[in-house]
């Protein structure tokens, strides 16, 4: 029998994941694949690409200041653009892509479709109003993009909806 898990956002309270795959481990019971969306997408990422729940939680505790570092400047500047809150979030982002590609550095890979253990990471384009779901699993569905580097996918799972409303960029 196959397990997949899920793991869902929270922000970092999602941290939590690390400990429910941890504990998956303790008792013998192996993961196959894996999705996960917004900081679910983050713990997915890093478990997929071959971190250990100990290795993803001393990540975490070293990139956590700076991945939830508000920026008055993004955020200002987005409401002055825009004149509207929808769309745009207090996070630039810029935190989760430079952990998350320092990660994948290390580990000898680049983009999605180098990851060897299945993963899903949905996303949403909020202006098209378009799912569209990072993945390393060929399909012949348009929305599945398998050609994107591991750390845009992740931020843009990651509820900093800037980076969600440039999807196109990601295509090949």
């Amino acid at each position: 029998m196959k397990l997949g898990l899920v793991l869902a956002g929270g922000g970092v309270k999602g941290a939590a994941h690390i400990g429910v795959i941890k504990a998956l481990e303790e008792n013998g019971i192996k993961i196959d694949c894996i999705a996960g969306t917004s900081i679910g997408s983050i713990v997915a990422s890093l478990y997929a690409m071959g971190y250990s729940p100990e290795k993803m939680l001393e990540i975490f505790h070293y990139f956590a200041k700076a991945m939830m570092k508000t920026d008055a400047k993004h955020f200002a500047g987005n409401l002055k653009t825009s004149k509207s809150l929808l769309g745009y979030g207090i996070l630039s982002g810029e935190n989760i892509e430079i952990a998350l590609k320092e990660c994948a550095k290390e580990k000898g890979i680049s983009k999605m479709k180098d990851i060897a253990m299945p993963i899903a990471i949905p996303t949403v384009d909020i202006v098209e109003s378009k799912e569209y779901v990072f993945t390393n699993q060929e399909s012949k569905e348009s929305n599945h993009l398998t050609d994107a580097l591991i750390e845009k996918a992740v931020r843009a799972s990651s509820s900093y909806p800037r980076c969600i409303c440039t999807l196109p960029v990601f295509r090949t």
